[in-house]
């Protein structure tokens, strides 16, 4: 899937454009383009969350993710799947979009066989780099093993946007969002979309992930839980966002990680 074409690499960015349009549409936000906001969150001004890395592609930066090893990354699946593994680039040791960090190239993309791109079930990907990040520059993020419980406020971390219709300063976001249940959430979304079991949901009035902010971690009690994945509008009193439970998925990173030691 990775030896391709200029026109094939063209069809990825305009896909995901698309996808982004889409995505944008449902959450009625003011702004557009990649650099949406993490919603209520703050500026991060100092690199405390060294796990976290930029994913770019084409030299366009489209998601975010997490170290979990000094040569290994996790993100959302659908923001590699129909990437050209030549065109990816892993940004380290950074917390704002100008500042180009430790730039990696990415050797191998792994996504799980259950992975669905229209329900986005299993939505999380193993990116092998070609190369080491500095174990000086960085902490390798642990995964969650087991159920985050109920009402647990845990951080996402993702890029974006702090005011409407405002594109910079690009510095990375945190906003911390209590954990919902799964029958609520599958209440919620009733009519609307199906949350499986591979999902985590977390709410609170005025606090959100968005789009922009995929791939990008949620870190409850200092392990990697979740992904940002997905939702429906942003921070809306209705729609609780969709990340994938780390816990569901684990098995699926840790043989990924064994296999590509």
């Amino acid at each position: 899937m990775y030896s391709v074409s200029k026109d094939y690499a063209m069809g990825f960015k305009l896909k995901l454009i698309f996808q982004l349009v889409i995505y944008l549409s449902w959450h009625h936000i003011p702004c557009t383009g990649i650099g949406e906001r993490i919603v209520g969150g703050t500026s991060v001004t100092e690199k405390k969350y060294t796990y976290f890395v930029r994913v770019y592609y084409q030299d366009s930066f489209v998601c975010g993710g997490s170290l979990v090893r000094n040569n290994a990354v996790v993100t959302a699946a659908h923001c590699v799947s129909d990437a050209n593994v030549n065109g990816l680039r892993v940004h380290a040791d950074t917390i704002n979009l100008r500042d180009e960090g430790i730039a990696r190239k990415v050797k191998k993309v792994v996504i799980p066989n259950l992975y669905n791109e229209r329900t986005s079930n299993y939505d999380v990907a193993v990116l092998i780099l070609a190369s080491a990040v500095p174990n000086s520059s960085f902490t390798a993020i642990q995964l969650q093993k087991t159920a985050v419980t109920v009402g647990t406020k845990c951080v996402v971390i993702g890029h974006g946007s702090t005011k409407e219709s405002e594109f910079n300063p690009i510095q990375l976001q945190e906003v911390w969002i209590p954990v919902l249940s799964r029958t609520a959430c599958q209440l919620r979304y009733a009519g609307v979309a199906y949350i499986t079991r591979y999902m985590l949901c977390a709410w609170e009035l005025g606090k959100d992930s968005c789009a922009g902010d995929s791939g990008g971690p949620m870190v409850c009690n200092g392990r990697l839980a979740g992904v940002v994945s997905w939702g429906v509008k942003c921070a809306d009193s209705r729609f609780p966002g969709v990340y994938t439970d780390i816990s569901r998925v684990y098995t699926f990173i840790e043989r990924t990680l064994e296999r590509f030691k």
